[in-house]
C-alpha cells in the first residue's frame, strides 16, 4: 500500500464533529469552515469519478455545493489530492491531481460501522449459571442439555463475529479504493411496471350485471274436441252410464262400450 495514503488516512483533512458530521477549515479564508456530513462526502467523491469517467457533466444532476467543495478541496489538499472541477458555462472539466479516497478525508476509523455490543444478562447476576443450591437438584440429563446450548452458542457467536470481520475487512478496502464511475442505467435493466391493458383478465362472470329471463310455464292446451264417430252423450245417458258401470263392477264384469 502507498506509504502516502497511511499516512493521510491518520491524518484526514476533515476533523469529526459527531454524529456523522465533519468540518475542514479553509486555510484561504480565515473564518471559513466547511462542515459536511458522511453521506454528502460520499456524493461528492462519486460525483469526481463519474466526471473523471468522461461523462458530460449537462448529462448529469450535479450534486448541491459540489463546486465550492472541489474549490476548497482543492486549495486546501496536499499530496497532489484534487478533484474535478466543472469550467464556467459547462464548457468543460478540468481534471488535476489524483482522485481522494474517502478514508484520506474523513480517516478509516471514521467509515467504520458503528456495530453495538450486546447485553450479556449473566453479568448483572455475577456471572453466574446457577447457584450451589439449585445445581444440586440439577440432574446429568439438565446438565448435557445446557452444555450443548453453551456449544450452540459459542459456535453461532463465533459464524457472527466472521462474519462482520469480513465484512469490515471489505469496507476498509472500498474506503481505501477511489471511487469508480457509475455505470448507466439500461433498457434491459429497466423493471417492466404492470400491464394496463383491458385485455389481460377474463371478465368475471360474477360481474355480470343482466339478470337472466324469468322461466314462463307453457300454456294450459285446451281439451281436444270429439273424433267424428263419436256422439256427445246428455246428461241422463251419462247417468245411466254410470249406473250400468256401477252394477257390473258389483257382479264382477265390465259393461261393454
Amino acid at each position: 500500500m502507498n506509504t502516502n495514503t497511511n499516512t493521510n488516512t491518520n491524518n484526514p483533512l476533515f476533523r469529526a464533529l459527531g454524529n456523522g458530521h465533519f468540518a475542514m477549515p479553509d486555510k484561504y479564508r480565515p473564518g471559513v469552515t466547511f462542515i459536511l456530513t458522511l453521506d454528502q462526502i460520499r456524493l461528492y467523491l462519486q460525483h469526481d469519478a463519474d466526471l473523471r469517467g468522461g461523462v458530460n457533466p449537462t448529462t448529469i444532476p450535479s450534486p448541491v455545493g459540489y463546486d465550492e467543495f472541489a474549490i476548497a478541496l482543492n486549495s486546501n489538499a496536499d499530496n497532489g489530492i484534487q478533484v474535478a472541477l466543472v469550467l464556467e458555462d459547462n464548457s468543460g472539466v478540468r481534471i488535476q491531481g489524483r482522485p481522494p479516497t474517502l478514508a484520506e478525508l474523513v480517516g478509516l476509523e471514521a467509515t467504520r460501522r458503528t456495530i453495538p455490543v450486546p447485553r450479556d444478562p449473566r453479568e448483572e447476576a455475577g456471572g453466574k449459571w446457577l447457584d450451589p443450591r439449585r445445581s444440586e437438584l440439577m440432574d446429568e440429563a439438565l446438565w448435557d442439555n445446557l452444555d450443548r446450548l453453551r456449544k450452540q452458542r459459542k459456535w453461532k457467536e463465533r459464524g457472527v463475529a466472521e462474519r462482520q470481520a469480513k465484512r469490515q475487512r471489505r469496507e476498509d478496502d472500498e474506503a481505501l479504493m477511489p471511487f469508480t464511475p457509475s455505470k448507466p442505467i439500461t433498457q434491459a435493466n429497466a423493471v417492466a411496471g404492470p400491464s394496463t391493458s383491458a385485455t389481460t383478465r377474463a371478465p368475471s362472470p360474477f360481474l355480470n350485471s343482466n339478470p337472466p329471463a324469468p322461466t314462463t310455464a307453457p300454456a294450459s292446451q285446451p281439451p281436444a274436441p270429439p273424433a267424428d264417430g263419436d256422439t256427445e252423450m246428455t246428461d241422463a245417458e251419462a247417468s245411466e252410464a254410470a249406473k250400468g258401470a256401477a252394477q257390473a263392477k258389483a257382479k264382477g264384469r265390465m259393461p261393454k262400450k
